[in-house]
């Protein structure tokens, strides 16, 4: 794939790595799909740079070393950045100039999309009643745990113990002080509070949102060992004031107009750059 834009011809890497990157986006799509997805994006981006590379002339140096210092942060460290990516100490100029690539396309789109006018309080209203599945408060359980680790050389010595635990519990004996005198975990009482499905791996979260309240698991297995659960008490998911969504309701609208009217601003550049594109 062969792409042009006002002279300028994209490299076949470039062009690769955007196919690879919209089939993993989009697996489902066929490969004439995944083309013209990655044709549209690369034409787009390259428009958007271009008048990036026009418009933002200077940028201060600090602030390329500022993203470069927070680059190499976020990969442990400049000897791991260059480990991690195959780079050499010639290749760091590269790594900057495309920073610095950065750096002028965010500004330019921040200044195209600055004055985006503040969201009325009626589609405030509207998007926080047409999403309201994603503004809620999840289901969460309180919930208290026995867990012991198995001996590796005789686990189901393990599970008969915690077998005969459970079985002490549904006769009555104390689930905290029981947790408090075998539990491998040191939870005060084995007492876990309040949460919500995700905080804990998932074989304890489908165990433990099953239980009713009141109701002592079986003994079942997690990559931490053999466990009982006890649930004390249920919240149910429950719909999130739109006074706590509304920062966030105003960021997305905010967002979403910014990127129509980029969208549209790119749009009326094709229609007056010069763009040729072929399979070769």
């Amino acid at each position: 794939m062969k792409i042009t834009v006002n002279g300028e011809t994209i490299g076949q890497e470039i062009c690769d790595r955007e196919i690879l990157n919209k089939k993993r986006e989009h697996s489902g799509l066929s490969d004439e799909q995944i083309k013209k997805m990655a044709r549209q994006s690369i034409i787009d981006w390259t428009i958007i740079r271009q008048n990036a590379e026009k418009t933002i002339e200077t940028v201060p140096s600090a602030l390329v070393e500022n993203e470069y210092s927070k680059l190499i942060e976020q990969n442990d460290g400049e000897e791991q950045f260059k480990k991690r990516y195959n780079l050499k100490d010639q290749d760091i100029p590269k790594v900057k100039q495309d920073l610095l690539q950065n750096i002028k396309i965010n500004q330019f789109l921040k200044n195209m999309t600055s004055d985006i006018p503040e969201p009325s309080e009626q589609e405030i209203e509207t998007y926080y009643n047409e999403h309201s599945d994603h503004f809620s408060i999840p289901e969460t359980v309180h919930a208290a745990h026995i867990v012991m680790q198995p001996n590796p050389a005789n686990p189901k010595t393990s599970y008969e113990e915690m077998k005969n635990l459970r079985q002490s519990l549904l006769d009555g004996a104390d689930f905290a002080e029981m947790a408090d005198e075998h539990s491998s975990c040191q939870d005060q009482g084995g007492d876990l509070g309040y949460f919500s499905r995700g905080k804990m791996v998932e074989e304890f979260d489908t165990i433990v949102f099953s239980l009713n309240v009141g109701e002592i698991s079986p003994v079942f297995l997690t990559q931490f060992g053999y466990h009982i659960a006890k649930v004390y008490d249920k919240k149910p998911a429950e719909p999130k004031p739109l006074k706590d969504c509304r920062d966030e309701i105003i960021d997305t609208l905010k967002t979403n107009a910014g990127d129509d009217l980029i969208a549209k601003w790119v749009d009326e550049q094709k229609e007056k750059v010069d763009i040729e594109i072929s399979d070769d």
